[in-house]
């Protein structure tokens, strides 16, 4: 019988950050939001950041915790926000197979959007959105009102400016006459050329 191991490593994004600041911070020059996000995860839940004594009512066994950093970018602080909003997220979809597109803007354009945040995210969420509305309801493709999950990702894996949003979209969607679901085809919601 074969085993997979699933334990996890006690590697943290925090402990390569320390081991590899100096040489990080050499080839690289970071915003502000960048190097706040940083420093916050190397010191998170460690006595940089200030801690507290928890005691135990029944017994009076004492234990120090560390405070958190609560950066929405630091991946301790954000993993039990993340667990929960993906519960109740999972409790509201629909029985049906479910479709993962993303929209992106070409490179060039990253120094404009990064410069225009704000103007230019809404943009990109109303554009995938009105793309990805009116392929569904055109009638050669799915012909049918729809809905998504959107997410917007600011930096790539490899951390790198890179604005998309991630869209979770059920395989398929309401009539217009809200009395009927018309299911997607198997491959595809829309085709890609469409979108």
């Amino acid at each position: 019988m074969k085993t997979e191991n699933t334990k996890r490593t006690s590697c943290e994004v925090a402990s390569i950050f320390r081991e590899y600041e100096q040489e990080f911070r050499q080839d690289h020059n970071l915003c502000s939001v960048q190097e706040k996000a940083f420093v916050d995860i190397m010191q998170c839940r460690t006595a940089e950041k200030g801690g507290h004594l928890n005691r135990c009512d029944h017994c009076g066994h004492e234990m120090q915790a560390y405070n958190s950093c609560r950066n929405r970018n630091c991946p301790k602080c954000l993993s039990l926000k993340q667990e929960q909003w993906v519960d109740k997220l999972q409790g509201r979809l629909l029985p049906t197979r479910y479709f993962h597109l993303v929209f992106t803007i070409p490179h060039q354009l990253n120094q404009l959007f990064y410069i225009n945040q704000e103007i230019y995210y809404a943009l990109l969420f109303r554009a995938a959105w009105q793309a990805l509305n009116q392929g569904c309801r055109n009638p050669a493709f799915l012909g049918a009102d729809t809905g998504a999950v959107a997410v917007l990702h600011t930096w790539s894996q490899t951390l790198i400016y890179h604005p998309h949003i991630h869209m979770i979209v059920p395989g398929g969607g309401l009539s217009e006459d809200n009395m009927e679901w018309i299911s997607s085809r198997k491959k595809y919601l829309v085709p890609v050329k469409a979108l």
